[in-house]
């Protein structure tokens, strides 16, 4: 699984939008990915963004599957 398929995963089930740290902490307590960097959230935080709705960097998803609100929290489309 990948850090993104374990967001999606994790945004899925709660339903809710949630912030980069809420993805982050529940991809942790269920053992969905084991992250070996130093800021892991950095990393959620980076995938979530270039997986967005709207992102416009070099490494923006062909097919984008999360939308990000003003309160910088996500939810699936």
């Amino acid at each position: 699984m990948t850090i993104i398929e374990a967001a999606l995963e994790v945004l899925g089930s709660e339903r809710r939008p949630m912030t980069a740290e809420e993805v982050y902490d529940s991809i942790c307590k269920r053992n969905l990915y084991s992250f070996g960097a130093k800021d892991p959230l950095s990393i959620v935080r980076a995938e979530l963004r270039r997986h967005s709705v709207g992102f416009t960097g070099k490494t923006k998803s062909a097919s984008p599957r999360v939308q990000e609100d003003s309160a910088k929290r996500y939810s699936l489309v």
